[in-house]
């Protein structure tokens, strides 16, 4: 079985530290899309959507709806086969907690040197993680939609990054 992803709940403000569990927009068990909204969670400010960026089949156990939980804890996990939904909750049971996807963890930084390459020649253009929210601090590369040696283009959308919001 691949490690399940786990949904966190998310920083919808700047100043939100928990949220509250309103609702399950998605049942366990439910394929999910990108982009699909699984949960409504309570902020200190307002009634928010919970968007997945991954594909899967939603996972236990769940949060229970009306649960305080804080931002960053588990909520729910996706798992890659229909098969797989509900194993997530035996494995926690016999004190095997879930971690991490290897994709989704971040890869430690490592520079040319490090690596033995050449340096990006003086025409190159360093893409780096953009800022895409005031509370952003870090995000996950979700996916790159061009391809080492691809012509790029002004405008053109190189990579889907998931941020805290």
């Amino acid at each position: 079985m691949a490690e399940p992803y786990v949904v966190k709940m998310p920083q919808l403000s700047d100043t939100m530290s928990e949220g509250v569990l309103v609702s399950w927009e998605k049942q366990e068990g439910d394929r999910i899309q990108r982009g699909d909204i699984i949960a409504t969670v309570e902020t200190d400010k307002a009634i928010m959507d919970v968007e997945v960026f991954r594909e899967g089949y939603l996972s236990g156990p769940l949060v229970a709806v009306d649960s305080s939980v804080p931002v960053g804890e588990a909520i729910a996990y996706i798992v890659d086969s229909a098969e797989e939904v509900g194993q997530v909750e035996a494995d926690i049971a016999v004190g095997a907690a879930p971690s991490p996807r290897k994709e989704d963890a971040p890869a430690p930084a490592k520079s040319a040197v490090d690596e033995g390459a050449a340096a990006p020649a003086d025409n190159a253009y360093v893409i780096k993680m953009p800022q895409l929210s005031d509370t952003m601090s870090e995000g996950v590369l979700v996916a790159w939609n061009k391809q080492p040696g691809e012509q790029i283009s002004r405008g053109d959308i190189v990579a889907q990054v998931e941020t805290d919001k």
